[in-house]
């Protein structure tokens, strides 16, 4: 599996690793909204570090000159705060280099900061933001002389390979950092995150490792609770969101993930809360609101589900990003499922012809996934929309080629059968339209049975729904259509021996008593009497007791 740690789950390297608070430890797991709530309460008790840790945040966030105002404000409020200092000087490091470098030295040098791990490793950073990577290995070495037992510097050096994509050596430096300091909770939430693409059981029991050291560090719940998300163990996923929602300090893309979750775990109505308050707060959200129309679907509650649907297809898709072309950006770009979604919403509520229109833009945008044309016409067969669930079937079965299976021509003439009715009794069209209508999906109905009875000659399913469609073809029996085909219907049931087809069986008897019955009324033929008198005998040895068979019979004996 590709590594994608540092784009994936947001890796930072960070001094904010080495102060043990919460607010350090979401800047340096990357949460960059909750390390800035968090310093900004902080800010009229610890306004230097408060100042410091939010200058960090700017700056990771790409807004230097911000990140310039909190350092300086760090520094008028202290202004022998080391770490504000770095901070400047980091800023300086391209302008002016030899005056930023020369600043830095000159911090290291003081006393109090000789052998402060903290600082140096600060330093360290400055340098690698710059991109200046040998020099902060240089400070990493200094650290190391300076206390090698720190576990900040496997800290550092983990985070490090973590963003190099190293994940098995950036392992090694987690778990270093906990042999020096078994307590040091985030470094068992680092771990986590790399043993997730080595081990996944591995990363589950460090992160409970972190909540047995502090049951309150409400961050590690966050990170079990996305471990078991993105590995799919939905279902486990919920009880440490539900911890991790308790501190009240989550985002909306935390609100975003556990809705998908309860989702995904068909707990609707708690989905729908967190979805409604999401939105609340980022109301043109992408997936809230394509989240909203899939619960307001599963709720049944289509009217909802519509407007959510109007409100979701009225956002602006972004462009893709993907290097990979195959690969869809589901969080800012329309997928199958969406007009899927869309399309029931629009179906639910009356508006068919529109529903139509969204499961063709599903094809469209992927028509590579043959399956879904029959995924579709299932959708529309449930929503008795039975010529059009015959067209996607058609368009599958056109695509599918040789692959396509008797069964999916016999279902596809189920479907043009079965919306042949509807067709004859449709009153918006004249009445001969109806029929021409209903006659033109009867045929293909046939087409597609014909296929099956060659496929299959041994089964009698072809010729009995051949039988059916010809039938329909020809209401009064004039011209015998589905007579070749009952007579094979019965003919194939009777020679496999099949004593569960009594049904089918009676049906072509019935069916063949009534047409030479017919004949015999035009051409007083004997042999045609005796036909009736032979099938109705035939139906009555199943069933004594049906009615047409008596009223067939006793017709064909009398004198």
């Amino acid at each position: 599996m590709k590594y994608l740690l540092s784009t994936l789950l947001g890796f930072f390297i960070a001094i904010s690793t080495f102060a043990q608070n919460p607010g350090a430890d979401y800047l340096s797991l990357g949460e960059l909204k909750l390390a800035k709530e968090y310093f900004s309460k902080a800010l009229a008790t610890s306004p230097a570090e408060s100042n410091y840790y939010l200058g960090e945040v700017a700056f990771r966030e790409g807004d230097i000159a911000k990140a310039k105002s909190f350092y300086e404000k760090g520094l008028a409020a202290d202004p022998a705060s080391s770490l504000c200092s770095i901070g400047l000087a980091k800023l300086q490091l391209k302008s002016n280099p030899k005056e930023a470098e020369d600043k830095l030295k000159s911090i290291q040098k003081l006393k109090e900061n000789k052998k402060n791990v903290i600082v140096i490793l600060a330093i360290a950073q400055a340098y690698l933001d710059n991109g200046m990577k040998e020099k902060a290995m240089e400070k990493l070495e200094d650290a190391r002389k300076a206390d090698k037992k720190s576990p900040f510097i496997y800290l550092f050096e983990g985070d490090m390979l973590a963003k190099e994509n190293k994940p098995g050596d950036a392992a090694m430096q987690y778990d270093q950092a906990i042999n020096f300091d078994a307590s040091c909770a985030v470094a068992y939430l680092k771990g986590a995150r790399v043993y997730e693409y080595i081990n996944r059981e591995t990363a589950a029991s460090m992160l409970k490792k972190a909540l047995e050291i502090n049951p309150e560090y409400r961050v590690a719940y966050k990170e079990l609770a996305e471990l078991y998300r993105r590995d799919g163990f939905y279902p486990q996923a919920i009880e440490p969101y539900k911890e991790y929602f308790k501190g009240n300090d989550y985002t909306v893309e935390d609100l975003t993930r556990y809705a998908s979750v309860l989702y995904f775990t068909q707990q609707y109505d708690d989905a729908k809360k967190y979805i409604t308050e999401g939105l609340g707060k980022e109301p043109n959200n992408f997936v809230l609101n394509r989240l909203s129309l899939f619960n307001n679907n599963e709720q049944k509650d289509f009217q909802s589900a519509l407007a959510a649907g109007d409100k979701f297809f009225s956002l602006t898709q972004k462009p893709s990003t993907s290097v990979d072309k195959n690969e869809v950006d589901t969080t800012s770009r329309f997928i199958v499922q969406d007009y899927l979604a869309y399309g029931k919403a629009l179906s639910e509520t009356g508006n068919k012809a529109k529903a139509i229109e969204q499961y063709k833009k599903a094809v469209e945008l992927d028509p590579s996934k043959t399956n879904l044309y029959k995924e579709i016409a299932s959708i529309c067969a449930g929503e008795e929309m039975y010529i059009d669930a015959a067209g996607f079937y058609k368009k599958y079965i056109e695509l599918a080629g040789e692959k396509a299976e008797a069964s999916d021509y016999f279902q596809m003439g189920r479907y043009y059968y079965i919306g042949a009715g509807a067709l004859a009794k449709d009153a918006n069209v004249a009445p001969e339209v109806a029929k021409q209508n209903a006659d033109n999906a009867y045929k293909n109905a046939d087409a597609a049975f014909a296929v099956v009875a060659e496929r299959i000659p041994d089964s009698y399913m072809g010729y009995l729904w051949r039988a059916r469609a010809n039938a329909s073809l020809d209401p009064e029996t004039t011209a015998g259509l589905a007579k070749p085909y009952y007579e094979l219907t019965a003919k194939v049931i009777t020679d496999g021996g099949d004593a569960d087809r009594n049904r089918e069986l009676i049906e072509s008897y019935s069916y063949l008593s009534y047409y030479y019955y017919l004949q015999y009324d035009k051409s007083k033929k004997a042999d045609d009497k005796e036909q009736v008198r032979v099938y109705a005998e035939k139906i009555l040895q199943i069933d004594p007791e049906n009615a047409n068979g008596k009223s067939l019979f006793e017709f064909a004996s009398a004198r």
